[in-house]
């Protein structure tokens, strides 16, 4: 069971990174510097959008079933970590942030409390799943998991920041991508470890 389902998170992360490659393709007009990877979801190019937040939502249930399956000590924090991430992507790609140009809406604010705990659940989940690697005695695994656990909470903090500083607003996007590849990086290393114990 944990290798099966190891498996598919490790399929949830490809076509969530498939996804998010193909929208970074496609003429959206959207720049990967500047714009969050929400707008893809209020583009024409919506459904690839709904594609990866949908497979992240998969890796991270898996991912979740994965480590209960596994019998690793002290994963009840990092469950919940999963869970979270699971229960914040798999619907904010039905709940769109509001335009640029448009007036905030409920939506939208909606929107902003999915994407911001989701990028929580993912940055103090790659600290939890480390506590439990290190339980586990996958020493090299629980600091990789704390690193990344660092670069997403950093490139959280700097995405916020990017938010409200107007001089930051040009990298609002680069910080934001930076959470998503430590992201998908942590989810592949925690059933990539599952794999090989």
């Amino acid at each position: 069971m944990t290798t099966a389902l190891a498996v598919l998170a490790l399929l949830g992360v490809a076509v969530a990174v498939i996804a998010l490659v193909a929208l970074h393709v496609v003429p959206s007009g959207l720049s990967p510097l500047r714009d969050p990877v929400s707008a893809y979801g209020i583009s024409r190019w919506r459904a690839l959008y709904r594609t990866q937040t949908v497979a992240t939502a998969v890796a991270a249930v898996s991912l979740a079933g994965a480590l209960l399956a596994a019998g690793i000590p002290s994963t009840l924090p990092g469950l919940i970590a999963l869970a979270a991430l699971a229960l914040t992507r798999a619907p904010i790609s039905w709940v769109p942030m509001d335009a640029a140009d448009a007036p905030r809406t409920a939506t939208g604010r909606r929107h902003n409390l999915l994407a911001f705990g989701a990028f929580a659940a993912a940055s103090v989940g790659g600290f939890m799943t480390g506590i439990a690697f290190s339980a586990a005695g996958f020493d090299g695994a629980a600091n990789a998991s704390a690193v990344l656990g660092s670069v997403m909470t950093v490139a959280s903090a700097v995405t916020i920041l990017a938010s409200v500083v107007r001089p930051l607003r040009p990298i609002f996007g680069l910080a934001e991508r930076a959470i998503y590849l430590g992201m998908f990086a942590w989810l592949v290393l925690g059933a990539v470890v599952l794999l090989a114990r």
